[in-house]
């Protein structure tokens, strides 16, 4: 059935975009609206079919939204692919030797095979098909109806986001899709015939992507439940939009510490207030990040002087962090934080480690630059945590020096009695108030007279 009314806003009598033929607009305003989109697929539209033929008579155009390789940047527009009704809505092509070629499009990765859930790869993907049968932004009934073909239980079967998605629709998007997406259109309401898709149908689906929200939490939840990792890490700039979008600017002042790296090629701070979006994924206080670039959440040790921090890794720089650098300056380590490994010392009296800084890169975790708020969601300035991270280097070097002298042959219930006391007696927040008032002292002294009217965290 073909659809001739505005894609924007349904007007009857719309005139067709003489370049593609698969999108019509009622006026030039509608046009400008849908241009963002529009142009992402008008000229593939325009030549599609004239560069990939119909591979067999049942094949219809769809648009095609795939899972990328881990650390991929996800596209700028969906894929037009063909996909064949007749054999489970599959990818369809014709190769060289005159035979068809049919792919599961939905199939299961290699990365969500190996870290999520064991599954066979050879196994069939249960699928569905999601039908928009209305305009959920301008509310107006379709002629047909556009279906979004996806993974069935997309939510619980280790499905990784859809980036390319993210992409399209950027700081548009109401709440998480995973696994790959294939979006086609039916013929009509009353029959199962599928019809090639246009630019129309693919307006209607972004505007169902800027509206349709699931009941159980939307795309804010997503991101604060650190659901966007891979997002974070291969397009930041976007990561940060969209924290920024979700909550509706509402900010907490934070702080970056800044590693080796960023000092030496970015010539910035060691200390760096910043603006926390609300929904950051530090304030989810589990933050294990599937392990790769680990947050460690609150730090027992921050509680003890009753300044709660919340301590988060984040992913190097790209402007340094290439394989041009690594090759010419490998063996300077530049994700070195000497200071954050302070922020997490180990107050566990019975580890081995006890009094230890967090060993972060050594441990096969990236360190780099980390972000710093507090648990308590007050405000914390750049000074305050230099002062912090002083503090504990500070109770650091007098364990150290301590734990040689007081707890030589010492061990079980005693040792464990005798490193209670030790930290007791070196971490409270009457030693950090000491210890602040000396500090700023200092600073003041020395000519660093910023420090003057700085306040005790």
């Amino acid at each position: 059935m073909k659809n001739t009314r505005c894609c924007v806003c349904n007007a009857p009598r719309a005139t067709i975009c003489s370049a593609c033929k698969s999108a019509y607009y009622c006026g030039a305003e509608c046009q400008r609206n849908d241009w963002r989109s529009h142009k992402l697929l008008c000229k593939d539209f325009a030549t599609f079919v004239k560069a990939s033929p119909r591979p067999c008579p049942t094949a219809m155009i769809a648009l095609y939204l795939p899972i990328l390789p881990y650390g991929q940047k996800g596209l700028a527009a969906p894929k037009m692919v063909w996909i064949d009704p007749e054999h489970e809505m599959h990818i369809v092509e014709r190769k060289p030797d005159d035979t068809l070629e049919y792919i599961d499009p939905l199939k299961h990765d290699p990365i969500e095979a190996e870290f999520t859930q064991p599954r066979n790869m050879s196994t069939p993907v249960n699928a569905r098909g999601f039908e928009i049968n209305g305009n959920y932004f301008k509310k107006f009934k379709l002629m047909y109806p556009v279906v979004l073909h996806l993974r069935d239980a997309f939510n619980f079967d280790g499905s990784r986001p859809n980036l390319t998605l993210v992409e399209v629709t950027r700081e548009q998007l109401r709440m998480q899709w995973k696994g790959p997406l294939v979006v086609y259109s039916k013929d009509s309401f009353h029959s199962s015939a599928c019809q090639d898709i246009t630019l129309t149908d693919f307006r209607t689906f972004l505007d169902f992507c800027k509206k349709y929200e699931a009941s159980d939490g939307g795309l804010s939840d997503s991101l604060r439940l650190n659901n966007y990792l891979e997002l974070e890490l291969t397009n930041p700039g976007l990561f940060n939009s969209l924290l920024f979008h979700n909550s509706v600017n509402q900010t907490i002042r934070g702080v970056d510490i800044t590693c080796e790296g960023d000092r030496h090629f970015l010539a910035t701070e060691q200390f760096l207030s910043v603006d926390v979006p609300v929904v950051h994924p530090i304030f989810d206080d589990v933050n294990n990040d599937n392990g790769y670039i680990a947050g460690f959440g609150a730090t027992e040790v921050s509680r003890m002087i009753q300044v709660p921090l919340l301590v988060r890794r984040l992913f190097p720089d790209k402007v340094w962090n290439n394989s041009t650098f690594h090759f010419f300056l490998r063996y300077q380590n530049w994700y070195s934080n000497s200071v954050a490994q302070y922020l997490n010392l180990n107050t566990d009296i019975t580890s081995t480690e006890w009094g230890c800084r967090d060993p972060g890169y050594n441990r096969g975790q990236i360190y780099s630059r980390v972000l710093v708020v507090r648990e308590d969601n007050l405000a914390i300035t750049a000074r305050q945590v230099e002062a912090v991270a002083a503090f504990f280097k500070h109770v650091f070097e007098t364990l150290d020096r301590q734990k040689l002298v007081q707890l030589g042959g010492l061990s079980g219930p005693p040792l464990h009695a005798a490193r209670g006391n030790l930290m007791g007696a070196n971490v409270s927040r009457a030693r950090f108030v000491q210890f602040f008032t000396n500090f700023r002292n200092q600073k003041v002294q020395g000519g660093d007279t910023t420090w003057a009217n700085e306040v005790l965290p």
